[in-house]
C-alpha cells in the first residue's frame, strides 16, 4: 500500500484568550496557506488516494480537511483515535492492517507519532530530517508483513525530496 504520513499545519499557540486547551488550538492562516501549497505540489503522488485517516484533534482535522478540499478528495475523511497525540505505532499498524482494502491511504497526526512511525514501520531507522508542520512522507508498505521502504519525505521549505 502507499502511505502518506502527514503532519498537521502550523498551529495558534497553546494558549490564546478563547483556547486554554492543546486539544482545541486550530491551525493559523499561515499554516493553512502551507499545507495547501504542499498539497498542490504534491497532488500527482497523491493522485489514487483511497482513504484519509486523521487524530480527532482540531489542528489534524483542519489539515486533512485542507487535503481533502485541494485534492478534491470525494470521500469521507475518518477520524482515528490512534493518531491522538499520545497515540502508540502498533495502534497504527493495527489500523493499517484492517485497512489492507485500501491502496492509498493518508494519515494526519502529531509529532513524535509521525517520526516514530516513519521509524517503526520503514527500513529508516534514524531520520535525517526533522518532520516539520505540513510536512509529508511517503512509505511503500506491506501491512501483512508489517515492514516499509522508506521512498522520500518531502521538505517545503526547500521545495525538495529527502530519500
Amino acid at each position: 500500500m502507499k502511505l502518506f504520513l502527514i503532519r498537521h499545519a502550523e498551529a495558534i499557540d497553546y494558549e490564546t484568550e478563547s483556547v486554554r486547551s492543546d486539544d482545541l488550538r486550530f491551525i493559523t492562516p499561515k499554516g493553512r496557506k502551507t499545507s495547501t501549497t504542499v498539497f498542490k505540489s504534491l497532488k500527482d503522488y497523491f493522485i489514487d488516494l483511497d482513504k484519509v485517516f486523521t487524530s480527532p484533534l482540531i489542528r489534524a482535522v483542519q489539515t486533512a480537511e485542507v487535503l481533502a478540499a485541494t485534492l478534491k478528495y470525494k470521500h469521507d475523511v475518518e477520524i482515528a483515535n490512534e493518531l491522538l497525540l499520545n497515540g502508540a505505532v502498533s495502534k497504527v499498524t493495527q489500523l493499517l492492517k484492517r485497512n489492507t482494502v485500501f491502496n492509498t491511504i493518508a494519515l494526519v497526526g502529531h509529532e513524535p507519532l509521525m517520526s516514530l512511525l516513519v521509524e517503526s514501520l520503514t527500513d529508516r531507522k534514524e531520520l535525517n530530517f526533522q518532520f516539520r508542520k505540513s510536512g509529508v512522507c511517503f512509505i511503500d508498505y506491506d501491512a501483512d508483513k508489517g515492514t516499509g521502504k522508506f521512498e522520500w519525505y518531502y521538505n517545503y521549505k526547500n521545495s525538495e525530496f529527502i530519500k
